[in-house]
């Protein structure tokens, strides 16, 4: 299986996972995929072939990456989902760089995974890893402003 391939499948698996992980989808996931279901295989599927296209066919470096990914976060957390923790002050300085840790999971470890580089992220892996735990804790047991 070529690289390009292996990333567009572990970007898939990576984007329902983390997906499940850090929504409501994790508490209920019949009420979430009912909402959102048909636009959600447009993000699983769409951000892991573009970004394929811009590791494997463009060779993007992973400072130009890194910035895709940005541009990402802005399209799908502040365009299409409305995530106002990104936009309003004083929480984004906490979110911001949340975001920014999640996104890189699902872009950059599955490079890392495709061109055998994680003992070289190592550390970087580590973080993401350990904030992503975190995040997806506070999903789960967090009331999600439900007030409930």
């Amino acid at each position: 299986m070529n690289k390009f391939l292996k990333y567009f499948l572990l970007g898939i698996l990576f984007w329902f996972v983390v997906d499940f992980t850090t929504t409501e989808a994790i508490r209920n996931p019949s009420h979430y995929y009912s909402i959102f279901m048909p636009a959600l295989l447009i993000f699983y599927i769409g951000y892991p072939l573009l970004f394929s296209l811009l590791i494997y066919k463009f060779k993007l470096n992973n400072k130009l990456l890194f910035i895709a990914t940005l541009i990402g976060i802005i399209i799908v957390e502040i365009l299409f989902t409305h995530n106002a923790l990104l936009y309003s002050f004083p929480i984004m300085i906490l979110t911001i760089p949340i975001a920014i840790s999640i996104y890189s999971l699902l872009t950059f470890v599955p490079k890392w995974i495709v061109d055998k580089e994680i003992k070289k992220n190592k550390w970087k892996l580590i973080l993401i890893i350990i904030i992503y735990v975190l995040v997806s804790l506070v999903t789960l047991f967090g009331n999600g402003g439900s007030g409930s």
